[in-house]
């Protein structure tokens, strides 16, 4: 009998926490010889990682060795490994991205050849001249979109998308208000470096919630 063929079954966030946990563990590898120190940080990372998620029994061997780790070569062979596991962002064209922002007058674009979609949770681009940003998830069978603009220079604060302390500039976002011809406006620090905030994602709940919340 063949061996089982697992099917990506990691988000990129996913992924993103389970590296952020291996960070964890080699910390205490080099920072302290402590046996009961780094078996406690061990445990912490399987209730985190392995008990905190709803893991199929195969998938969950795929994740096991984490807590094994013994060394950053150890470790960094594993998160390559794991690194086919991952579903990446879905593919979306030109013409689909100008039909989510219909009302953008001269839309400027990203270079969708140039995206890495393995390694993003939601997509968004700038349009330095009118300090605007766009913004895409995934949603259901298609996607959702956002725009809002953004001030300059960046400032030290809190990402209300990933949550790490960065590089933030404040995004202004409005929606359309109950009463005819008005408008309610969000204002949200982000990380100034989408890219950026892309590899600090732990938790892609967080930015759906996000998205929900700027767009009601």
């Amino acid at each position: 009998m063949g061996k089982q063929v697992i099917e990506p079954f990691l988000t990129v966030a996913n992924y993103r926490f389970i590296e952020q946990q291996a960070h964890k563990i080699l910390r205490a590898l080099t920072t302290t010889k402590d046996k009961n120190v780094i078996l406690a940080v061990r445990g912490i990372v399987k209730a985190d990682v392995i008990d905190s998620f709803t893991w199929s029994e195969e998938e969950e061997k795929v994740i096991q060795p984490l807590i094994d780790i013994t060394d950053r070569t150890e470790g960094e062979a594993f998160l390559e490994q794991l690194t086919s596991y991952i579903v990446p962002f879905k593919t979306v064209e030109a013409s689909k991205l100008k039909s989510l922002f219909k009302k953008e007058k001269k839309l400027k674009l990203p270079t969708l050849e140039e995206m890495d979609f393995q390694h993003i949770s939601y997509l968004a681009w700038d349009d330095p001249g009118k300090l605007r940003r766009y913004m895409v998830i995934e949603q259901d069978s298609g996607f959702k979109a956002l725009k809002g603009t953004f001030t300059h220079p960046s400032t030290k604060g809190i990402c209300a998308l990933c949550n790490q302390h960065s590089d933030v500039v404040r995004l202004t976002t409005s929606v359309k208000g109950e009463v005819p011809g008005t408008f309610t406006k969000h204002y949200n620090y982000i990380c100034a470096d989408s890219q950026l905030c892309n590899q600090q994602v732990t938790d892609i709940e967080k930015v759906r919630t996000f998205f929900d919340r700027v767009t009601k």
